[in-house]
């Protein structure tokens, strides 16, 4: 609905060299995704931003100021990973809330659980009530569901 990733404030992007597309014996292709995917409506196994390690944050600027109420995260369900294993799945994860672009932290709006035995879209009723409207969200992972390299985001959805 208009909103954009500000790649400045986001993590870097995880660099897949397993990912590689070779042609006679020589790498042509890293297999690398932005997070604007993250934005989009497709859900399909490996169309997801991946970021390095268990830890990382993206920062949304949303097409307008609104009183956030809620965030959907959403991965891919286990009955359909290609490996049967969802473990780069976000687990722990905050969410702040900024009027400005150039605010550090923002107002926490709530610390959530994602599980991936439950539904793949989530959605997450945010914690503090009374906030003025905000500009942009930062949504930070705490943790994943141990995969080693890497964390998946496949949609992330603000609600206001």
């Amino acid at each position: 609905s208009g909103a954009a990733i500000i790649h400045s404030k986001t993590s870097a992007s995880f660099f897949n060299t397993k990912g590689i597309l070779f042609w006679s014996g020589l790498p042509l292709l890293h297999f690398m995704k932005s997070p604007d995917v993250i934005l989009e409506t497709e859900n399909q196994p490996g169309n997801c931003w991946s970021f390095s390690g268990s830890q990382g944050h993206v920062f949304i600027k949303l097409s307008k100021a609104i009183s956030p109420h809620a965030v959907t995260l959403e991965h891919i369900a286990v009955r359909v990973s290609p490996r049967g294993d969802i473990s780069s799945a976000p687990k722990d994860f905050a969410v702040y809330g900024m009027k400005a672009e150039n605010e550090e932290q923002g107002l926490f709006l709530g610390e959530f659980t994602y599980s991936p035995a439950e539904h793949p879209f989530q959605t997450f009723w945010l914690q503090n009530e009374g906030w003025d409207s905000v500009r942009y969200v930062k949504l930070e992972v705490l943790s994943n569901w141990g995969h080693p390299e890497y964390t998946c985001l496949y949609r992330v959805r603000v609600h206001g």
